[in-house]
């Protein structure tokens, strides 16, 4: 098992988006707007981890991360705010002020995320060394595979020269004249 298997991939994009969403709120909320109710909370968060699933096929790095998260970020506070439009009290704060919070949750959910993400690939590797199955080499003694054969001359031979004839021989082949 490693953490880019399928059930792996969803419950770090899950991960992600809970940490994600819940900090952009934070950001939003301390920039100036109101809080998202938690129902578009909700929504959000499964939105986004089922969006981000498909990214967690392999490690991400900070920077990868930290692009997610910006993107993320924009669609969250587009989000907050299209909920938030029957409340009087966000048309006063200035759009660039949330963002600038946005952004700084984006950076702090980078570095939560990147170093989430490389714990988790270390103690994977970590287990893998320590459940990896031993493997034991055995050693099969087999007797090696000698016949001799001894043809023709006085004494006779144990195998008939048909049989010699197609037994091969190793080393270099013999001279004219020699037997």
């Amino acid at each position: 098992m490693t953490p880019t298997n399928a059930r792996w991939r969803f419950f770090r994009a899950g991960v992600f988006a809970v940490i994600a969403t819940w900090l952009a709120a934070l950001g939003h909320s301390l920039g100036g707007g109101r809080l998202p109710d938690l129902s578009v909370l909700f929504a959000v968060t499964i939105f986004l981890g089922g969006s981000l699933s498909g990214l967690a096929t392999k490690r991400r790095g900070g920077w990868q991360i930290f692009s997610v998260l910006v993107a993320s970020q924009l669609v969250f506070h587009a989000a907050f705010q299209l909920t938030a439009h029957s409340h009087a009290t966000e048309s006063w704060v200035p759009t660039g002020q949330i963002m600038v919070f946005h952004l700084v949750a984006a950076a702090l959910t980078s570095v939560v995320m990147t170093s989430g993400e490389s714990t988790l690939f270390r103690l994977f590797a970590a287990l893998h060394r320590a459940l990896a199955p031993v493997r034991i080499r055995s050693v099969v003694w087999l007797p090696p595979e000698w016949t001799a054969v001894i043809t023709g001359g006085a004494g006779g031979g144990l195998l008939d020269d048909s049989v010699a004839a197609v037994v091969s021989r190793r080393g270099p082949p013999l001279r004219a004249g020699q037997h």
